[in-house]
């Protein structure tokens, strides 16, 4: 019951904070039967949430048992179906605490810390449950997949052997954010083709081949890059070439797809090792200079960047047509759309400044780690913005009457919603403004930068398929 009414609050509060949560390969999860969805683990409670909000089966959660130390957390988790697991970090921090056990056994390689919560996760299963588990065992900042535990195949193999549970997929899920502490930034939920526990253990029922399949197929939805500097490097790239691919997009539209911008990231890294690995190992007829020549435009990139940058020009706004009929169609178009809306989105702001303002200002307080800020802004609000819904609603009760309060209620969501999106496109409308003005002040700056686009495009492509051959 818990968990149905919390539901709709949550996609709220995501879709508040989130300008776009994009889900690819939803019809790969399972309508019925025992799946578990592995998932990659970078910001925290965040994506607990935004994986229950993007799937439309019910499911249950995994999660360490030190959330459980407060006695109202724990009241909480165990409404909303969360198993609590002892990680093996989590027991040598208390072991150490407190020293040595009493009975003198090591509680960190005790092979029943787990027994029960892995029994009551088979026993889920049993019942035809989807559970959530993050097998990586921990939110993190790197660029890349820690090792994952060996934690989802011990209880799939427990479900199978003891419970006698046939039917078990494990569904990969990788969560792609665009920046994960920044409002107003996307995410991309990209699901996996499901793995069939059944047809893969027949003849190998091993904890670690189960763990490696289970890596392998979260991998293919995740980026993956050795160190924090590539990430940048590459991403930086790959996001501009995906903006110089993707034909121009109105204001009011979303930017070029996250999953545009994940599969020309994956192929230039790979495109990349490609061409190092045959550099440094003089094989497959590629010289040092096909990598020089695949630095060279990295630089190029960079460089084209930095332009744009101090022009104030939003790669996505660089074709626009900056005639002046042009430009007053846009400024007609935009007035028009900010009268009609101008009222439900004051009306939001009113309503919502506050609270809204308050949680940021917490949540943005003495961060220690980029998953803090989203998940502190989400926990909070959310709380604030409840409380100041009752609050209201009742003072306009005491006011008005009760109809007026019921109005006043269901006006709340929907105006801060406008206000929310609004905000984007207004902040849209006034970078590209601003690229129409800065063309009109230097004809030559347009065709200057649409020929290094153009540049751009055909030598990424070049050097694809030199990867390639």
């Amino acid at each position: 019951m818990l968990y149905e009414a919390l539901k709709p609050v949550m996609r709220v509060g995501l879709r508040w904070y989130y300008r776009s949560i994009t889900v690819a390969g939803l019809e790969r999860v399972p309508d019925a039967g025992p799946i578990f969805l592995a998932v990659n683990h970078p910001n925290a409670l965040v994506d607990a949430l935004v994986v229950a909000g993007s799937v439309e089966r019910r499911v249950r959660f995994t999660a360490k048992a030190t959330i459980f130390a407060n006695p109202v957390a724990a009241w909480f988790f165990q409404r909303v179906g969360v198993v609590p697991l002892r990680r093996a970090a989590d027991e040598a921090k208390k072991a150490n605490a407190n020293g040595a056990t009493q009975s003198g056994a090591d509680p960190v390689s005790d092979p029943e810390r787990n027994a029960l919560a892995f029994g009551a996760v088979a026993n889920a299963l049993a019942e035809g449950a989807a559970i959530v588990i993050f097998p990586e065992g921990k939110s993190h900042d790197e660029p890349h997949l820690a090792p994952l535990r060996t934690g989802l195949a011990r209880m799939t193999l427990m479900a199978q052997h003891e419970r006698g549970v046939r039917g078990i997929r494990i569904v990969p899920v990788g969560l792609l954010f665009e920046c994960k502490e920044e409002p107003r930034s996307r995410v991309l939920v990209q699901i996996g083709e499901p793995l069939d526990v059944d047809r893969f253990l027949d003849g190998r029922a091993s904890v670690s081949a189960l763990t490696d399949a289970v890596a392998a197929r979260l991998a293919a939805v995740t980026l993956n890059f050795e160190t924090a500097d590539d990430a940048r490097r590459i991403g930086l790239v790959g996001d501009t070439l995906a903006a110089l691919v993707e034909p121009m997009r109105e204001v009011g539209e979303d930017f070029t797809p996250l999953s545009t911008t994940l599969s020309i990231l994956r192929r230039l890294d790979r495109a990349q090792r490609t061409l190092r690995v045959r550099e440094e190992t003089a094989t497959g007829g590629v010289s040092p200079a096909a990598h020089t020549r695949a630095a060279m435009f990295e630089t190029r990139m960079h460089t084209f960047r930095d332009r744009l940058q101090s022009a104030g020009i939003d790669v996505h706004d660089l074709a626009i047509d900056p005639g002046a009929s042009a430009g007053a169609r846009f400024v007609i178009r935009e007035g028009c759309i900010a009268l009609a809306l101008l009222p439900i989105v004051l009306w939001g702001r009113l309503t919502h400044f506050l609270p809204v303002r308050i949680a940021r200002a917490l949540a943005t307080r003495n961060v220690n780690a980029r998953d803090e800020p989203a998940m502190r802004t989400l926990v909070v609000g959310t709380g604030l913005v409840l409380l100041s819904y009752a609050a209201q609603t009742a003072l306009v009760g005491a006011l008005a009457g009760p109809w007026w309060a019921l109005l006043f209620l269901l006006s709340l969501v929907p105006s801060a919603t406008s206000d929310f999106r609004y905000g984007d496109r207004l902040r849209r409308a006034r970078q590209r403004a601003r690229a129409w003005f800065r063309f009109r002040r230097d004809p030559g700056l347009q065709p200057t930068l649409l020929a290094e686009a153009d540049w751009l495009r055909e030598e990424a492509a070049a050097l694809e398929r030199l990867a390639a051959a």
